[in-house]
């Protein structure tokens, strides 16, 4: 009698244990990168129970949990730092100096510039051998000027000539010299009257020439040898660029009013770290104040032969087990799934399957209790028989 009050307890044991994971899942629910559990129930084998039957079912066990590794709800959150994986793979941390792995993407730099999640891991890339590094973004890294090298016109340059000739100016062109500073051109135009105007080119802060030129016109459009003019700029305490000026396609020469500016110019000053993205194959970008942009390190993504390989090790994060093999590559590549950036991958926890399984354990539970009663009674009878002897 005393063995069925053990099967009993074996009962309130495993189903308790049942208890804890639907709960565990049920309060994990809105956890980024959650994946649900279920507990694995088997029945114990005692030998040596039963009355000469070799044999006998005692109870339960249980095994642990199996845990659920479909991919959870689409979250878009607009950080373009969150990622969220589209097919096979895991992001790889480091926590404590153990390498984990995660679905949660919900990433961000730390004060030092390295790339965190909210657990506080650093998230992993590959370095030039093939071994795992953090990513890392230098907030103090600068970028630096580039010293203007062409400046594109627009507009119409009249062609009415007078006589005597008067020049026509444009004002205010701006070129960066190799320091990063801003300085302004202005042009004169001289009209030939054969459809060539000659160019003179002054530094606007100074009042010096720093280049002359002629352009040439043929049917009010620009003449594809004579568009353009060079000369060597060299500010004050800077080295001397080579500039051109560039009258193509979008500039014309014809009798009405005068409407041409520069268009563009391809210097920029230095400029600091204003803001980081990660694109769909995982590689950092990184956006300076003066626009320009570099791509920095790739994100690392890992596969395992089975789901059985990973046991839960916290944080919404999983651990290699011993003995199971790892595989590394980039987000869409060699069977990896991509990456969509302002999104997460929420919990897998299904709420429905999880209150239907809260009843299973609920009753589990009661009807153990119930055996272990009952077999109260029957052991509490057999007691009473005996004292009414």
């Amino acid at each position: 009698m005393l063995d069925i009050i053990n099967i009993g307890t074996s009962g309130l044991l495993g189903n308790e244990q049942g208890l804890r994971t639907v709960g565990n899942n049920l309060a994990n629910v809105n956890t980024t990168g959650f994946k649900g559990a279920q507990a694995q129930f088997a029945s114990l084998f005692d030998q040596s129970a039963g009355m000469g039957t070799g044999g006998n079912s005692s109870g339960m066990e249980v095994l642990g949990n199996s845990i659920n590794f479909q991919a959870g709800s689409n979250q878009s959150t607009g950080n373009p730092l969150d990622l969220m994986i589209n097919g096979d793979g895991f992001f790889a941390v480091r926590h404590d100096g153990q390498v984990l792995y995660t679905r949660s993407g919900n990433f961000h730099f730390d004060a030092s510039g390295v790339l965190v999640n909210a657990s506080g891991d650093h998230v992993l890339a590959l370095d030039g051998n093939g071994g795992l590094a953090d990513v890392k973004v230098n907030p103090e890294d600068r970028s630096m000027p580039k010293a203007t090298t062409t400046v594109q016109f627009a507009g119409n340059l009249s062609s009415t000539v007078s006589t005597p000739a008067v020049a026509q100016t444009v004002n205010g062109v701006s070129v960066i010299d190799a320091g990063g500073a801003t300085h302004n051109l202005n042009l004169s135009f001289t009209n030939s009257g054969d459809g060539s105007f000659a160019v003179t080119v002054t530094d606007a802060a100074t009042n010096t020439q720093v280049g002359t030129g002629t352009i040439k016109f043929t049917g009010g459009f620009p003449a594809a040898d004579s568009s353009s003019l060079k000369f060597s700029y060299a500010p004050a305490g800077q080295t001397a660029t080579d500039i051109t000026l560039s009258f193509g396609a979008n500039v014309t020469s014809l009798a009405s009013a005068t409407t041409l500016t520069s268009m563009s110019q391809d210097g920029y000053a230095a400029g600091t770290v204003q803001n980081q993205t990660i694109d769909a194959d995982g590689v950092v970008n990184i956006t300076y104040s003066n626009g320009q942009s570099v791509k920095g390190a790739r994100l690392v993504l890992a596969n395992f032969r089975a789901p059985e390989d990973l046991e839960d090790a916290g944080r919404s994060a999983f651990a290699l087990k011993s003995g199971s093999a790892v595989q590394y590559g980039y987000a869409g590549l060699g069977g990896f799934g991509g990456l969509t950036s302002g999104h997460l991958e929420g919990s897998n926890v299904d709420m429905a399957e999880e209150f239907s399984n809260l009843i299973v354990m609920q009753r589990g539970y009661q009807a153990a209790s119930h055996v272990i009663s009952t077999a109260n009674d029957m052991i509490q009878e057999l007691f009473d028989m005996k004292g009414n002897r």
